[in-house]
């Protein structure tokens, strides 16, 4: 795996800035909606289409049978709204996040336009594996060699769709979203109630489980939050620790600021380096201690702005220094918030740092145009 250099800042863009027609899922708080932020705050007229009101029931059942078979009504009318939009907006790049509910049939019709630029971008893996995974992702999988621009925060991915051939792959790090703003000081009862000692905000995964076991058998006291924790095998011993509950918004920067060590513990299912989290903890002036791999110790200084650990028995090590020692705790947390801040670890920088693979690929689409 080819890890990427240390980023170039982009230049003035040089082109008419192009109109952009964004879709995602746009959920306040969410990354998706951070980017399609960062391209209003970066001047470009952009028009978005939120999937969610498409895709999203009251009913389970219905919510369900959309994710499974992408043929309910729903996902029918958000690819008519795409085509739609598209045809009136007449954009020079579509911008799809995910894609996972966009039609192979609509993925041609905007291919048709000769002027629009088709951007691939997504944080998870597209050969992520599971039947129900299979089935959500299949229209995407089908689709996936014809976008033109192709951008993800996956490292494995990047080095796959180069392997395959595809013409223009970028890797777009994931970053902290400044909408998640730093709470404050919180009042003590609050915090005792979201946070404690050591806490961990994410999935249920095997490995992670492993590794909060380890804390928890050794008698540090840990808080969990997140989706599918009922799935944990060791459930009696986790009674208390996992909240079984998301975090969302301001409640995750709250939660996050209201412990003492924030465990960093990417998804392997997802083949992640990073995860938003990454960045969001420290950003928010928070201690964080991240499983060591190549990249992410590129990103902060170990022992410096961050810490982290290779093995369950250098976490618990590491949890029981950093308990003891709060003062040091805070200087590494500081000095953590400086660096995202120094070095530009936010949804903003990095959509910055893609525009000029952006730019590229509009150069060479109306060079090919005017050919």
């Amino acid at each position: 795996m080819v890890f990427p250099p240390a980023a170039r800042k982009p230049g003035v863009w040089r082109l008419e800035r192009p109109r952009i027609l964004f879709v995602g899922d746009l959920t306040p708080y969410l990354t998706t909606r951070a980017r399609r932020d960062a391209f209003l705050e970066l001047g470009f007229p952009v028009e978005s289409i939120d999937q969610m009101p498409y895709i999203r029931s009251a009913r389970p059942l219905v919510s369900a049978l959309t994710y499974r078979t992408l043929l309910t009504p729903g996902v029918f009318a958000l690819n008519r709204e795409i085509r739609r939009r598209a045809s009136e907006f007449r954009p020079d790049v579509i911008w799809l996040e995910k894609g996972t509910f966009v039609f192979p049939r609509t993925i041609r019709r905007l291919r048709r336009d000769p002027r629009a630029l088709l951007v691939y971008h997504n944080t998870d893996d597209w050969r992520f594996r599971g039947g129900i995974n299979r089935l959500h992702w299949r229209f995407l999988r089908r689709t996936i060699a014809d976008y033109d621009l192709h951008v993800t925060s996956n490292l494995w991915n990047v080095d796959e769709f180069r392997a395959a051939g595809f013409a223009r792959v970028v890797h777009m790090e994931l970053a902290a979203n400044p909408a998640v703003r730093d709470p404050g000081p919180l009042p003590p009862g609050e915090r005792e109630r979201l946070g404690g000692p050591v806490g961990f905000i994410g999935h249920w995964e095997p490995v992670t489980e492993r590794r909060i076991l380890r804390l928890v058998r050794a008698g540090i006291p840990v808080k969990v939050y997140g989706a599918h924790w009922e799935a944990a095998e060791a459930g009696s011993e986790l009674t208390g620790v996992a909240q079984h509950r998301l975090v969302i918004g301001d409640e995750y920067a709250r939660a996050i600021v209201a412990f003492d060590v924030n465990l960093g513990i990417v998804s392997k299912w997802n083949r992640n380096h990073t995860a938003s989290r990454t960045f969001q903890i420290p950003a928010l002036g928070a201690f964080l201690l991240h499983e060591r791999n190549e990249l992410v110790v590129k990103y902060f200084r170990e022992g410096q702005e961050a810490e982290f650990f290779d093995s369950d028995d250098e976490l618990l090590e590491k949890c029981r220094y950093y308990l003891a020692h709060p003062e040091e705790r805070r200087r590494i947390a500081e000095a953590g918030r400086r660096r995202c801040f120094e070095s530009g670890y936010f949804e903003l920088d990095r959509v910055r740092e893609i525009l000029p693979a952006l730019e590229d690929a509009l150069r060479a689409r109306r060079a090919g145009l005017s050919a």
